[in-house]
């Protein structure tokens, strides 16, 4: 890559640009991965205006410069932005019917001598089968699109992050059909959505659905406990006013937040949302909590759950015991863990028992741990199960799981949220709600298309989001009432 006009910076932002542009197009995991590619390809490299030095070795830009540049030269909005790009040249290319990176998913099947087609046909079957019988559009029998029709329109807009009206019309371009439902006309039957409890009932059915339909067919949480993470889950809100909205700490250019109570499982390869609860200003996150916690144990067996130091109150940890759940999570260093702190500066962890929290009715008792990170920086837990001193910096690789639930909302905002502006609470609960349910069967299509091809669930998933994507958009399986 050439110097800019300045001559100080090796490598110019348009190069960074279409190297960021290229990566989601390709639907790479890692840089790494983006730089082997193009070691292996060098005429896809010229293309991105790579080109040799002296020694004739490829000029591509660090990893560390890559990142640096995306961290510093690129805002938010900017890079939202070109995920819309790389995302309009998926569907420019699947309406000429180009391969993109659905290439590098055939050549993996090829080697282990599998038929993808099948896998892809699941996919489908199981957006349609298991999902779609279980949302009541309340369509009348005469009207002149089904339920079916709407949510095809609706997969579409959540899984190219669009909003419903724009996301209807490339809907329009890339099926070849005159005859769509309007972005209008979606929202319109959204909205007759008038119940959050409702909206709740039909999230619970469909993961029941899901989650059955893993068990019985590949024997997936069906003995094994699993570790779980709780989260409370912010989206930012830009408008004048709406019900749920909660004020918080200044972030991303606003106050008022949706929140969510969230609980997924944190186990690599299986990492399904197991449930959604809306946060009212008047909600109590404990009572909540207990609610949660009854309806989770029923689906699958708990491990442990980990939680972050918001959830370091009192009440919490006394609803976790009380459901006599080991957890673990950061503590807010208070007074009284200070003092802690000074009288353990010459050790390299200390577990302090039945350390009390709170006063009065509420107050509670857990295990403090201080220990050493890789750092030699000391930092605290809390827990409720025994742990010798000399094991006590295991915690740091318990807690580590605990990112396995940033990780699924992460994809969730970047894959397979449908974006919207409207001041309807219950549309937006039910895009929150429609798109977990999405995530959950793109992580059970993964279960599906490993345990096919290599007998086991791959930590990481075979099928990466955007792949899930090209295979919805390529493949159409009409949808039969009662078809098992």
């Amino acid at each position: 890559m050439p110097y800019d006009t300045n001559g100080d910076l090796k490598f110019p932002l348009v190069s960074i640009l279409r190297l960021y542009i290229f990566k989601l197009i390709k639907g790479f995991r890692t840089y790494e991965i983006l730089e082997n590619y193009l070691r292996k390809n060098e005429e896809e490299a010229f293309q991105l205006g790579v080109f040799k030095n002296e020694n004739n070795v490829l000029e591509i830009p660090p990893k560390r410069t890559f990142n640096h540049y995306l961290q510093t030269k690129i805002s938010g909005i900017q890079k939202k932005e070109l995920e819309r790009v790389a995302g309009e040249i998926i569907l420019i290319a699947n309406k000429k019917k180009i391969l993109l990176d659905i290439n590098i998913v055939k050549k993996t099947i090829k080697e282990k001598k599998k038929n993808y087609d099948r896998e892809k046909r699941e996919a489908i079957k199981l957006v349609k089968r298991l999902v779609y019988p279980n949302i009541d559009l309340k369509i009348k029998n005469n009207g002149k699109f089904t339920s079916k029709d709407l949510l095809d329109v609706l997969v579409h807009v959540a899984l190219t992050h669009d909003f419903t009206n724009n996301g209807s019309f490339t809907f329009k371009e890339i099926s070849h059909s005159k005859n769509n439902p309007s972005g209008d006309l979606m929202m319109y039957h959204f909205s007759k959505f008038k119940s959050v409890e409702k909206l709740r009932e039909m999230f619970n059915k469909i993961l029941e659905v899901i989650l059955n339909f893993a068990k019985k067919n590949y024997n997936v949480l069906n003995q094994r406990r699993v570790d779980i993470a709780y989260d409370v889950h912010d989206i930012g809100f830009y408008g004048k006013s709406m019900n749920y909205l909660i004020g918080g700490e200044h972030k991303n250019g606003t106050s008022k937040f949706l929140k969510f109570l969230t609980c997924s499982i944190v186990v690599a390869g299986k990492r399904f949302i197991l449930d959604i609860i809306p946060i009212h200003p008047l909600n109590s996150v404990d009572k909540l909590l207990n609610e949660s916690l009854t309806k989770v144990k029923n689906k699958i067996r708990i491990n442990r759950v980990y939680l972050d130091r918001g959830f370091d109150k009192s009440k919490i940890i006394n609803v976790l015991k009380s459901h006599k759940v080991n957890f673990l999570m950061p503590k807010v260093r208070t007074p009284t863990v200070k003092a802690w702190f000074d009288k353990s500066e010459e050790c390299k962890s200390r577990v302090i028992k039945d350390f009390k929290i709170g006063r009065g009715e509420n107050k509670a008792s857990a295990n403090l741990v201080l220990v050493n990170d890789k750092l030699g920086i000391k930092r605290a837990f809390l827990c409720n199960f025994d742990i010798a001193p000399c094991l006590a910096y295991r915690l740091y690789g318990m807690y580590s799981k605990r990112w396995g639930i940033e990780t699924a909302y992460r994809n969730i905002e970047q894959d397979f949220k449908a974006r919207t502006t409207t001041t309807n609470y219950h549309i937006r609960f039910f895009y929150f709600v429609f798109s977990a349910c999405v995530y959950n069967l793109w992580i059970l299509v993964n279960i599906c298309v490993s345990l096919l091809i290599y007998g086991r669930v791959n930590d990481k998933p075979l099928i990466t989001a955007k792949m899930f994507v090209l295979m919805l958009y390529m493949v159409k399986l009409e949808y039969f009432e009662g078809d098992g």
